[in-house]
């Protein structure tokens, strides 16, 4: 028996602040309305910054863990990024620093559980979670920067703004766990370089977050960049 209050389509979860969408909004509380007559699901964790204090963003993840994952069909709308992990190897992933389920036992929110399935990982792991890796960091951040230097080839003023976002993402969590920090979500990454010594990566990302935008020179100074 599922132990989580039914939500309907009218009742938001109170754990998420912010939406990205009104329709993220309906589409969420109709999936989480459905999911205890679905035996497959587990339970569904919200994390990314709609779940966090002190932040004005409200990008929004799902995080659902699975009995039979592969079987299992979901279609949220393109503002939610919705991951689905198997029950099976859960442990195994977690263990091996996989960010996004350690993410979502150190931040995010249970929004349905079965039978206290995600409340029984948390007591499991939350003594002994590890870092991500940081070597996978600094990989995706070096892919980053490829795909930066790739698109000002374009001239897309948007899509160069929003892959050096992407890049500085990248770059700062690379720091931080190089550092020994557990990154927080996006727009938490600069405050927490600040408070490990600071960095240069905390100005540019904090610029681009509040749009500031980019000229040639500040292009420039962002693919100098590195952890």
């Amino acid at each position: 028996m599922a132990r989580s209050r039914q939500i309907g389509t009218g009742d938001s979860p109170p754990q998420i602040l912010r939406w990205p969408t009104e329709r993220a909004r309906r589409w969420t509380c109709e999936f989480l309305g459905s999911a205890p007559a679905n035996d497959s699901i587990l339970a569904v964790i919200a994390i990314g910054s709609a779940v966090r204090l002190n932040v004005v963003s409200a990008d929004l993840d799902l995080v659902v863990i699975s009995a039979e994952a592969a079987h299992l069909q979901i279609s949220p709308p393109m503002e939610i990024d919705l991951r689905v992990y198997s029950a099976a190897t859960v442990d195994a992933q977690i263990g091996g620093g996989q960010d996004l389920l350690g993410w979502a036992i150190r931040f995010g929110k249970p929004l349905f559980q079965r039978d206290h399935y995600w409340d029984r990982i948390i007591d499991a792991w939350k003594n002994k979670l590890p870092l991500p890796s940081a070597a996978a960091a600094h990989e995706r951040a070096a892919s980053a920067h490829e795909r930066l230097a790739k698109v000002l080839e374009s001239g897309d003023a948007d899509a160069v703004h929003e892959q050096a976002v992407s890049y500085l993402t990248h770059l700062a969590r690379a720091e931080l766990l190089d550092r020994g920090v557990y990154p927080a979500s996006r727009p938490e990454l600069a405050s927490q370089l600040r408070a490990n010594n600071g960095s240069e990566i905390a100005e540019q990302l904090d610029r681009l977050l509040q749009n500031d935008w980019l000229d040639n020179e500040r292009i420039a100074q962002v693919l100098k960049l590195t952890a």
